[in-house]
């Protein structure tokens, strides 16, 4: 089970890195705070790659994790509501474990939330 969890980490790490990395990049490296477009192409473009792995694929709660994540820390360019999304998300995965119908059900919540056409979120496999 540690070995799953530490595997889990090391994975939302590269997904933050790979998927977020960019506005974070851009932030630390001297260009200052990324604009909001910027924050929700990043925030979207997780979801969008969420949409189109398998259901079963361990990766996908790590894309929702990092798209809430960017939510959670650029709270002023997103809506009360889609903040409010993206912590029910958290929390969600948080006691999700390995259920993936719990994990799916949080993925949905924040890519419903966050992305503007909602129909991309359900056309998961």
């Amino acid at each position: 089970m540690r070995r799953g969890w530490a595997l889990a980490l090391a994975t939302a790490g590269a997904a933050v890195l790979a998927g977020g990395g960019y506005v974070v990049g851009d932030w630390t490296g001297g260009r200052g705070e990324p604009s909001c477009a910027e924050v929700q192409q990043t925030a979207e473009g997780l979801f969008s790659q969420w949409s189109k792995l398998d259901k079963d694929d361990g990766v996908r709660s790590v894309k929702v994790r990092a798209a809430a994540d960017i939510v959670l820390v650029h709270g002023d360019c997103f809506t009360f509501a889609t903040q409010s999304a993206a912590r029910a998300a958290v929390q969600q995965l948080d006691v999700s474990g390995d259920s993936t119908p719990m994990q799916l059900a949080a993925g949905l919540v924040a890519c419903e939330a966050v992305v503007k056409d909602t129909s991309s979120c359900r056309t998961s496999p």
